[in-house]
């Protein structure tokens, strides 16, 4: 590996500004001085939007160069859409979006494409087609096909450890899902993928004929719907068949296992994002695993890819390790997390 691209690669992890080589004219791993604005869609609930908001917080205070406007837009796409006109008019050059409603992405993309303002969308897609309608139109977030697939390997490992969570002792994993937010393109994609792969991952999978969804229902990525959704599935004689839960984050997961300790029940549980809570929970045994969804380095990303926008260079000029796919979009894996 060559001394620059290591070097890049050690600043990232570390949250350097550079380790610049005194003999070099320019050094492509030090962050661009640049006026960005930066909005999340809700930091009022959502663990992992307080974790990438204090990212954002964070790698603007390590490069004084940068001039980060940051806002959170309490999940009102209105008040985004002012608060980012505020931002444009206040210097900004480029945006870093995570888009209060998700459902309006291909629109939003279209505006701010017509208006010339290059954005870089974060956790929340426009879509593909949207992102190749523009060329200063680009997208960070996870691996979510990665992300359910990883979720669905987890439970057939533990399945196979844990004989006493088949219920029936009829060898079919009988399962409740919830799902996130219809309108964001992961939440279908964690669902889907990790309901597949209960059935067909290889050597674990256990076919269609073993694996029954006894409930899938979506909470939004929100705790108190999810709370909502659980306490009415307890309320059911269909409840006592479930052995296992999948939460598409751990908003849900932890919602979920508020409600089943309220009514002295014990299911495995299995959610997404590893945020801080979700990992405390995991130690007391409150919920069994999660799946460790990197927002700060999500963060980190979008904010060189927007610096290197507002200085019209190569989108991903210092971000040697990691890629930009066909459809604009940079996505960083997902990680285990489990006690077993």
């Amino acid at each position: 590996m060559k001394i620059q691209k290591l070097c890049v690669i050690i600043g990232m992890a570390l949250g350097l500004a550079s380790c610049k080589n005194d003999n070099a004219v320019e050094d492509s791993s030090v962050m661009p001085a640049a006026n960005i604005g930066v909005v999340v869609s809700s930091i009022d609930s959502n663990p992992f939007f307080q974790g990438m908001h204090k990212s954002f917080q964070a790698v603007s205070q390590e490069n004084s160069q940068l001039k980060v406007q940051l806002e959170a837009s309490k999940d009102d796409q209105n008040l985004q859409k002012t608060q980012i006109d505020s931002m444009l008019n206040n210097g900004a050059k480029a945006l870093v979006v995570n888009l209060a409603d998700a459902s309006i992405g291909a629109q939003f993309a279209s505006e701010m494409c017509t208006r010339n303002v290059p954005v870089v969308y974060i956790n929340r897609s426009p879509g593909n087609a949207a992102l190749q309608k523009c060329k200063t139109a680009f997208f960070v977030g996870s691996d979510d096909e990665q992300g359910g697939i990883l979720q669905a390997q987890l439970v057939l490992e533990n399945w196979r450890n844990h004989p006493e969570w088949d219920k029936n002792k009829d060898g079919k994993i009988q399962y409740a899902m919830l799902e996130g937010n219809y309108a964001i393109a992961s939440a279908k994609l964690r669902a889907n993928w990790a309901s597949q792969s209960l059935k067909f991952y290889p050597q674990l999978g256990l076919g269609s004929e073993n694996v029954e969804a006894i409930f899938s229902e979506t909470a939004k990525y929100n705790g108190d719907i999810a709370k909502e959704v659980v306490s009415r599935w307890v309320a059911t004689p269909e409840f006592e068949q479930v052995e296992v839960i999948l939460a598409g984050n751990d908003n849900m997961a932890l919602g979920a296992a508020d409600v089943l300790e309220s009514v002295g029940k014990k299911v495995p549980i299995f959610g997404i994002d590893a945020v801080p809570r979700a990992l405390e929970a995991q130690q007391q045994g409150r919920i069994f695993a999660t799946i460790a969804n990197d927002y700060d380095t999500q963060s980190r990303i979008a904010v060189r890819m927007a610096a290197n926008l507002a200085n019209n260079r190569p989108v991903m000029q210092g971000l040697d390790a990691v890629d930009l796919d066909d459809n604009r979009n940079v996505r960083v894996r997902l990680k285990r997390v489990s006690n077993q």
